[in-house]
């Protein structure tokens, strides 16, 4: 139809008519494209939300399975601490809840708490740019280069265990075979106390402890980093 009367209009030259038809397409394509892109700012905002409150969800899991390795760490230091400087001290009997506590707590170190599973699917699929504010961009990707760098040192720490675990195990199985201090195994408890690879292993593990401890510290501040930038996001 606006074809046929502008047709029309350029026959008559009615160059008003001709000029007026031009606005009224003009002006229609601009409303199309207004609309068009306020839906899909509309739709972004949406997902940007459900976004949001993944990655909220994400890193609240996160946070706080970091405090219970961190708090696990902690204590494993001291004990691991404790347990090397007991192995050399005679009025600590190796029988003692205590003794078999520190080493207890002085075997293995926890495993660190993974990426974020939503900040992987926005890095997949390109849809980083749903995320509008620049601080959390930053923040996430600060965390999520934290994690990469204390995987890549946990790959060492766990392999470190693995490779020093061994005589701590062997110790470990010989005090739960053995009650009292008569028990069938007390020569080797003894004799094991008294080794220098017994007490190497401990000092390295309490080292691992301390390290991971560390780590985790590090890891704890960028996941708050995190939940700040989200707060902040959402005020």
């Amino acid at each position: 139809m606006i074809i046929s009367r502008l047709t029309k209009a350029v026959r008559e030259q009615n160059w008003f008519a001709v000029a007026l038809e031009f606005v009224i397409v003009i002006s229609g394509v601009a409303i199309g494209f207004q609309i068009t892109a306020w839906n899909e700012t509309r739709q972004d905002e949406a997902r940007e939300a459900l976004v949001l409150a993944r990655l909220q969800t994400d890193f609240e899991v996160i946070h706080a399975n970091t405090e219970t390795a961190l708090a696990d760490l902690e204590q494993r230091a001291g004990h691991a601490a404790a347990f090397v400087e007991v192995i050399t001290d005679e009025a600590v009997p190796s029988h003692s809840e205590d003794f078999r506590t520190a080493l207890a707590l002085t075997i293995g170190t926890p495993v660190p708490a993974g990426r974020s599973a939503t900040y992987i699917e926005l890095l997949a699929s390109g849809e980083m740019r749903l995320v509008r504010s620049e601080a959390l961009r930053r923040a996430l990707v600060e965390f999520d280069e934290q994690v990469r760098r204390h995987e890549l040192a946990y790959g060492t720490l766990a392999q470190l265990v693995i490779d020093n675990n061994a005589i701590l195990l062997e110790y470990q199985s010989l005090l739960i075979a053995t009650q009292g201090e008569n028990g069938p195994y007390q020569g080797d408890i003894e004799r094991i106390r008294t080794s220098a690879e017994l007490l190497s292993s401990a000092q390295l593990m309490d080292s691992v402890s301390r390290f991971n401890l560390s780590w985790h510290q590090g890891r704890l501040e960028t996941a708050d980093a995190v939940l700040q930038a989200l707060a902040a996001g959402t005020d």
